[in-house]
This record gives structure tokens, C-alpha cells and sequence, in this order.
């Protein structure tokens, strides 16, 4: 019996609700649409276009994929942040909403002034590809441990025309090897406990890099190396903005009153309400 578009969306959908995906048919459209090399209103138009032999193959290969938990991300190897379509694999965390609050809290702390802004532990490079797009006159760095890594930042940066302005350095953000003076430093570090990496969904703790994730015993530890190595990097009223898993607010801002340098630190939630992002300035000797 022939499969056409619709019955294999619909016998897809079934598959995965089985394997209780929250999402079962986007999951599934998202997925035929790269398999097809359709979008998505196309899938709809041409519901009863016939598939061939090969791509029933290769489009259950890929609904077996899901099954397992593997994120869609990771099988169409990218994913929409800020409108823009980023390049995704097994050696990057897929890009979270939440990180979007992050990128308008730094946007929002941009004055005639900023000139250069580093991200700490770039990842897929989204937080300087995508403040690059919004800013033109500036300078970016993104630093990351991972050549796997950087290199899809890079990819990222030359798909959407930035990479002129962005300085990607391989380098550990734990240690001493972030050189330069810095309008502003942000990051978005791993900040998960250890002893709740388990705990989080399969497509998370089973495909993407731990490495990413784990921010040590309590989650703090990256935050302990930032701040006091920001405060040598930033330059005097230049602003610290890190992103926070909702519960470590207050232990953040301990650490950043810790050093007598900082002011007007701010916590920023993000749009369910919950503490995400944390911003403080560097104090200059004449206030």
C-alpha cells in the first residue's frame, strides 16, 4: 500500500506519542519536512504526494531517532533562536528561549560607549552571532574550551554574515587565558548541580555535552572563576551579565557582593517569571 504524506505524518505521530514525546506532530512535521526538504505549509499543500521508497526509509530511520529521545536539533542538525537558523550537533547545547533574555538584557546595557563584548563559553555561538545582527559597531569574542565546538560557532557566524566582527579564541573561561579589556562580559555557563544532571530530560542528559551542563556540586562553580577574573577584564561602569538556573539568584548575587567592586547588580526574570538573568556593573574609583 502506497504512503503518502498524510498517512505517514499520521502513523509517525502514533509512533511517538507511544514513546511520550510532548510534541508528537510538530515533532513529526518538523522531522518529514528535512526529510522531504519541505517545509512545513508544503507538507499540508501536497498531503497526498506519494513518498518514494528511499525516503519512507530514511524518514523512519529519523522517527526512530526521536523515539530514542534524540532531540530534533540534533536530527535536522539545526535550530530557530531569535529568528535566525543556527547550526546544531551533539557538541553544542541546543539553543534555549531562555538564553533570548540574556542577549535583550545585554542589548539594553549597550551605550555609545560599548566598544568590545566577550562571551564566555560561546557554545554555538548564538549570544555573539546574534548581538552582531543587532549591533554594528562593535566587537565581539566568543571563547570556548571545544574546537568541536568553536567550530560550529564559526560556521554560525559566517552562515549569518558576522564573522568579520566576531573573534572566536579556544581557550578555558576558568582560567587566566581571556586577555583584553571588555566593555561588557556575558556568559551563559553550565550551571546544573552534578547530582541533578540525572534528573533532567533524556533528550538533555542523554545527547547533549555534559560538559555544558554541569556547573559542579551546588551548580556555582563557573560563577566563582567568572567574577572575580571579570572584574581584571571590564572596564570601569562595564557590565557582568550572566545567565542563572532560577534558584541561584541570591548565591550569584552573594558572590558578586563578595567583591567590593561591583554595583547595581539586577536580577531580570524571564517571562514565566522566574529569575534568569543577573546584571551587575563594575564600580570606577571615582564612582
Amino acid at each position: 500500500m502506497d504512503t503518502n504524506i498524510n498517512s505517514f505524518l499520521n502513523w509517525s505521530q502514533d509512533q511517538l506519542a507511544q514513546a511520550g514525546i510532548f510534541s508528537p506532530r510538530l515533532d513529526s512535521e518538523i522531522i518529514l519536512s528535512h526529510t522531504l526538504k519541505l517545509s512545513r505549509v508544503d507538507l499540508r499543500i501536497h498531503s497526498k504526494r506519494v513518498l518514494n521508497e528511499s525516503e519512507k526509509k530514511l524518514g523512519k530511520i529519523n522517527i526512530k531517532r526521536r523515539q530514542m529521545r534524540e532531540p530534533v536539533s540534533q536530527i535536522i542538525g539545526h535550530q530557530e533562536f531569535w529568528s535566525l537558523d543556527f547550526i546544531v550537533d551533539k557538541n553544542v547545547l541546543t539553543p534555549r528561549p531562555e538564553t533570548e533574555i540574556l542577549i535583550e538584557t545585554a542589548l539594553n546595557c549597550i551605550s555609545p560607549g560599548t566598544s568590545k563584548i566577550l562571551d564566555l563559553g560561546t557554545g554555538s555561538g548564538i549570544i555573539p552571532v546574534v548581538m552582531a545582527k543587532e549591533v554594528s559597531d562593535c566587537q565581539f569574542s566568543g571563547l570556548e574550551i571545544d574546537p568541536k565546538t568553536l567550530s560550529i560557532a564559526k560556521e554560525n557566524a559566517v552562515r549569518h554574515g558576522v564573522a568579520d566582527r566576531i573573534k572566536f579564541i579556544c581557550a578555558d573561561m576558568r582560567k587566566e587565558d581571556w586577555s583584553g579589556i571588555y566593555s561588557m562580559i556575558v556568559s551563559n555557563p553550565p550551571y546544573i548541580p552534578s547530582t541533578d544532571i540525572h534528573k533532567l530530560m533524556p533528550e538533555v542528559h542523554n545527547y547533549e555535552p555534559i560538559k555544558a551542563l554541569d556547573g559542579g556540586l551546588k551548580g556555582l562553580d563557573f560563577y566563582r572563576d567568572i567574577i572575580p577574573m571579570a572584574r581584571d577584564r571590564l572596564e570601569d561602569n562595564g557590565y557582568l551579565i550572566l545567565e542563572i538556573h532560577h534558584s541561584q539568584a541570591s548565591q550569584v548575587i552573594t558572590l558578586l557582593d563578595n567583591l567590593s567592586c561591583y554595583k547595581n547588580v539586577e536580577v531580570v526574570q524571564d517571562y514565566s517569571g522566574y529569575d534568569r538573568v543577573i546584571k551587575a556593573q563594575k564600580g570606577s574609583p571615582n564612582g
